[in-house]
């Protein structure tokens, strides 16, 4: 792995998108970079690891923390990166799945690259893992004859004399608060 120290010059935007953290149990790493922007520029890459921000360790940052750090840098941001892996020169096609010398982070990058609904279920994969998560995949949506009593049990309930006694004293009130009323 080779390490490095970049120094950008301000004012932001400084051109990058961070992920992970210490919430994440996820290093910070860069996931997003502006073409022709500052980090850019200056030879910073997608996947490059960041060490440090302003010279503070940035693996006990957790997200916010980092944000919150680089925002404080005012007119020089100094980053210490890691790269694991050469930045190529030429654009390639990148594979479906990157080779990532990591297995926790191909784990991760597995687990989310599918978030989309599937056809016919109507379900992203997220939604399908929290189901799972919480015990609940199984759980059929409610049947039409339900949600028809539900509507009936409603409308009889607007017409309701607690109702009518409720609504009216709303408006009532309502009115007198406005000045409408005498």
């Amino acid at each position: 792995m080779d390490s490095f120290k970049v120094v950008l010059e301000g004012p932001a935007p400084w051109g990058f998108r961070l992920q992970g953290g210490k919430d994440f149990n996820v290093p910070l790493s860069i996931s997003r970079l502006t073409p022709g922007g500052k980090a850019a520029q200056a030879g910073v890459a997608v996947g490059d690891w960041v060490l440090s921000i302003d010279g503070e360790n940035a693996g006990s940052l957790t997200h916010i923390e980092a944000q919150n750090k680089i925002r404080a840098c005012g007119e020089r941001l100094s980053l210490g990166l890691s790269r694991s892996q050469p930045v190529q020169s030429k654009p390639q096609k990148q594979p479906l799945r990157p080779l990532v010398p990591d297995a926790s982070k191909q784990r991760l990058m597995e687990n989310t690259e599918d978030w989309r609904p599937r056809p016919g279920t109507g379900q992203s994969r997220s939604f399908r893992i929290l189901a799972h998560l919480t015990g609940t995949e199984f759980m059929q949506d409610p049947d039409e004859e339900h949600l028809k009593k539900s509507r009936e049990k409603y409308v009889l309930e607007l017409q309701s004399p607690r109702y009518t006694r409720l609504r009216d004293w709303h408006h009532q009130r309502s009115a007198h608060v406005l000045n409408v009323q005498s």
